[in-house]
């Protein structure tokens, strides 16, 4: 696997990126740009993609703003965070990123969101979407909805927010212990490598998070409601969900799927929000199928242009 690592700048936020094997990239393929999720890094991808593309494919992960090692403008602050900024920011280092070549976007919670978000707003790159556990408000359970709420009542809970973020910086065990809660089947979890080699990727930049940067980015997700507006969203999109996860409800899983024009469905029986670890086998199966199904609509809608 070769890594190429850098930084994208939009709307004044640096952003990380890994750039993997682009000595295979093919103009005739869109590029496929994975997003993580709240408090991982752009490296939680290194070994959670499908075992292909280790060797065998380009790809890129793309950081979400204020995640080490991506930085924050000085001036960023509570109420920057809605809905048009995710898109600025996304769009904008989409487009450094790619230039003009189209990619299909694959989002882990906020990444899935973001995902979403941008197709709402038309981005120009994406051709299409495949949310992983994505959301369309910022309701959530578990630690991570813990975190939503304190940061969600505004400026004075700071303090609470950033202590809560140092605990987790300060043992490693509960570190691993909060990672595992976003599991249903902690069993499958625990035996899976590919969650040992997902912490020693991501635990470096975790340590280096800047809570006060994390603060203001999850005051303004617990603001945001895209609801009312995901049926702008016109190319392909498949919504991956656990049947029992803990942190974005079935029941947001089911308004993507509904809500979404020609949504397609995936979902991934007694798994919580790490299909990618907790039935790894089917969740990469899976992908492969809805990213061959992405592109070989782009492919078809473009055939039909030219013979117009």
């Amino acid at each position: 696997m070769k890594v190429r690592e850098g930084f994208v700048e939009s709307a004044g936020h640096q952003l990380a990126y890994l750039a993997v094997n682009e000595h295979l990239a093919s103009d005739k393929e869109p590029a496929i740009v994975f997003i993580h999720g709240v408090l991982a890094s752009v490296n939680f991808w290194r070994d959670c993609v499908p075992p292909e593309f280790k060797e065998g494919r380009a790809w890129y992960s793309l950081s979400l703003p204020a995640h080490h090692p991506s930085t924050v403008p000085q001036d960023f602050s509570v109420g920057d965070v809605n809905d048009e900024w995710f898109f600025q920011v996304m769009n904008g280092a989409l487009k450094k990123l790619l230039g003009d070549k189209k990619a299909i976007v694959v989002g882990h919670s906020t990444g899935g969101f973001s995902g979403l978000n941008v197709a709402i707003h038309h981005a120009p790159n994406v051709i299409g979407i495949v949310s992983v556990g994505g959301f369309h408000v910022g309701t959530w359970g578990g630690v991570e909805g813990l975190l939503l709420k304190i940061a969600g009542l505004g400026k004075w809970a700071k303090g609470l927010f950033v202590s809560n973020i140092s605990i987790s910086k300060s043992s490693r065990f509960v570190r691993r212990i909060f990672a595992a809660l976003l599991a249903h089947d902690h069993k499958a979890f625990w035996s899976n490598p590919l969650s040992k080699r997902m912490f020693e990727n991501v635990e470096p930049n975790i340590l280096l998070q800047d809570p006060a940067a994390l603060f203001v980015l999850f005051n303004g997700i617990a603001s945001l409601q895209i609801e009312d507006q995901l049926h702008k969203i016109d190319m392909p999109c498949y919504i991956f969900s656990g049947t029992h996860d803990p942190v974005v409800p079935t029941e947001q899983s089911y308004v993507l799927a509904t809500k979404v024009p020609n949504a397609k469905s995936v979902e991934f029986q007694n798994v919580g929000h790490m299909p990618f670890i907790e039935d790894s086998d089917a969740y990469f199966e899976a992908l492969n199928l809805a990213l061959k199904d992405i592109a070989d609509s782009a492919f078809n809608q473009e055939s039909s242009k030219g013979d117009s």
